[in-house]
Order: structure tokens, then sequence, then C-alpha cells
């Protein structure tokens, strides 16, 4: 009888012990598992139960590898009090510190970046460690295979080299990625970015930096987001990169989009005059030929009066897209380096009082900045 008894406890252990591993799939809430150096070890496409207890429990695991792509960590229904956060890392064996935190704390669902196979580690806890439950979550990870070909391209030194006239699939995969791509221009002109088939989560933009090895730091930007359609003036030859991102670095897609990349040769004979140091020279009776692009695009010209005569400005041929402002402008005396307003802004035709003798700084631009077009129009000076 005493047998008997002894066999039936070993047997109820074995059965609480197989229940706390967590059945189907590896790595289920065996504490203790609070450090990287405790993770379970789990079964990809398997998902296992977690408990977050009590308050301020970190749940560790790892998975092994053997491809670049991306680790996806995401949670069944879990109890209200709880809102789940998982971070990644890798596990430094020989070093102090244990921990190298590869992709910070983000709410689940979310995806790691793999650059290459191996053992990595990720971490699941309440968002503030301030709340616990006793009921079980069931966790789950997936790896997906890369599905952009440019990866990795997280860094300026990693931009994948393009092409103008090229199309590329970029994804913004996963939230907060940013993408850099490479292209090298032989003339001045203008780059052109135009999306489609953008995944409805997504709404990406760009900004443009001019890459030289010698410099410190290497990219220096030369113009700031833009969503697409957009385009950034290219003064000289050289070499360029373009960043990408969702907007708000708040979203993500596992399907790419479709981006052209194009560029246009100058069209406007007087760029580069966007700022007033630039100025071409101009008298009455001119006709000259000039394209409010791209967007905010502004052009400087500048005149002498010989004498007090009104002068007058107008334009013909332009875009239906842009309404043309233009304005006057004269050297700050206090500041040689500063302009200052000479009118109000006036949409053409315009009429100016003059006086003799003085040098006039014109300014032309859409009058909100918000449109721009790579038609030329013609602008009469009288």
């Amino acid at each position: 009888m005493k047998r008997f008894v002894c066999l039936f406890v070993l047997w109820l252990i074995v059965l609480s012990w197989i229940g706390g591993c967590g059945g189907k799939g590896g790595g289920g809430d065996k504490e203790p598992n609070n450090s990287i150096e405790e993770a379970g070890e789990i079964t990809l496409d398997e998902s296992f139960p977690i408990k977050i207890n009590p308050t301020g429990d970190v749940d560790w695991f790892k998975v092994g590898l053997s491809e670049q792509g991306y680790l996806k960590v995401q949670a069944g229904e879990s109890p209200e009090e709880l809102n789940l956060e998982v971070a990644f890392a890798l596990y430094k064996e020989w070093e102090g510190e244990k921990e190298e935190r590869i992709r910070g704390w983000n709410r689940l669902p979310d995806a790691l970046f793999v650059p290459k196979g191996g053992t990595y580690y990720f971490a699941v806890k309440d968002d503030y460690d301030d709340a616990s439950s006793g009921k079980a979550i069931q966790i789950k990870a997936n790896f997906l295979k890369e599905f952009d070909p440019f990866e990795p391209n997280d860094k300026p030194e990693e931009a994948k080299l393009v092409e103008a006239g090229s199309i590329v699939r970029p994804a913004v995969y996963p939230t907060g990625d940013v993408d850099w791509l490479k292209i090298k221009l032989d003339k001045q002109g203008y780059l052109v970015l135009k999306s489609n088939n953008v995944p409805e989560a997504i709404i990406p933009e760009a900004s443009y930096f001019l890459f030289d090895e010698w410099s410190d730091p290497k990219v220096k930007e030369i113009k700031s987001w833009g969503k697409f359609p957009d385009a950034c003036v290219i003064s000289d030859s050289g070499e360029y990169l373009i960043k990408l991102h969702d907007d708000y670095d708040d979203a993500e897609s596992e399907t790419p989009y479709d981006l052209k990349i194009e560029f246009l040769s100058e069209m406007d004979e007087n760029e580069p005059n966007d700022v007033f140091a630039n100025a071409k020279s101009i008298n009455r009776g001119d006709t000259i030929k000039l394209a409010i692009f791209p967007l905010k695009d502004r052009d400087y010209y500048k005149i002498r009066t010989a004498d007090n005569q009104n002068l007058k400005f107008l334009a013909k041929g332009f875009s239906d897209d842009i309404v043309p402002e233009i304005k006057l402008m004269i050297v700050n005396e206090n500041n040689p380096n500063e302009l200052k307003e000479a009118s109000a802004w006036k949409r053409l035709p315009a009429d100016f009082e003059v006086e003799a003798n003085k040098e006039y700084f014109v300014l032309v631009h859409d009058d909100y900045d918000d449109a721009g077009s790579p038609e030329v129009f013609q602008l009469i000076i009288e």
C-alpha cells in the first residue's frame, strides 16, 4: 500500500511538471525565466502560455533562426489589466553585460529584423510593470522570410544603389523601419519620386542627402521630409542618398509598395536662384522663362531702377497647378546678409512703386507654397 501511494504521488508530480511546461510548443511559462540567461527555448509557429505574475514579472525566450528575415511575436487574448510589450536582444556569453538590446520595448504584435542566422532572444512583460494576472496568455513567434530585396539598408552606409527611371519595391517593416537608397547623378536637375500600390496603413515620406565620403558627417541633408509625389533640387553632379520611412513611424506592412525614381533635367535656365545671393539680374523690357518647381520653390531676381517709374510684371503660360505671386525686397541696411520687404505679395499681373537708382530683389513663388509644376512660363518686366 505504501508503495502504491508513493507511485501515485510521483505520477501527480510528473503531470504537474508537464502542465507547467505549457504542453505544445517549447518555452512555456516555465519559471524562472526572468533573465536572458534563463530564457526558455521555443518552437516557431507553435503557441505557448505565459503568465505575467507577480507584478514586474519579465519572461525571456529564445529561438534559433537560419537566415535573414523577420522574427514576429504576437499574443492571443490577454487580461484587460495587462498591456503586453516585447523587446529583442542577443546573448553575449563571454561579456560582463550578457544582454545586447537590438530592439526596444514595443506593444505586441511586434517584429525584429534579423540580418543573419543565429539565436535571438525576446522578453515579454506588462508595459509599465504595474500589473499582473494569474491568467495564462498564448504567445506565438513566427519567422517571415525576407521580402525587401534592399535590406539591410537601415543606415546610410548600407544604402543600395538605384538608377533613374527604375521602379523599386521597398517595404516599411517592422514599425519604425527606415530604408536608405543611393543614386549617382551627373548634372543639375530634379530627383522625382512617385509611389503606387501603397498599403493602406502606410504614408511613405522621403528626405534627401548629399553624400561625401571625405566629410564628417558623410551625409548632409539637402531637403527634409516630403510626401509622394515629391521632388528634390539637384544643383550639381554627385552621389545622393534617399531616406524612406512611414510619416510617423507608427505603422508597418509586410507588403512592399512601388516607388518610381525619375530624374528631370533642369528646365529653368535661371536656376539655382533659391537664395538672394544667387539672384539673376533682369532689366525692364526683359522676358524671362522660369518654372516654380519643385514644391516650395522660390526664385530670386534683381533689378536696378534708373527712374521712379512703376515696375510692372506680367506672366503667361503658367500651369493651372500654380498661382504665381511676386514681391519686392531690398537689402537690410543694418545687415547686408538679409533682405527686408519693400512691398507686399501681389498676384500677377502686379504693379509696384519704386525709387530711382535703387536695387530691388524680385521674389517669385506659388501663393501658398503648396504647388509646383515643371512647366516653364514667361515673366515679362515692363
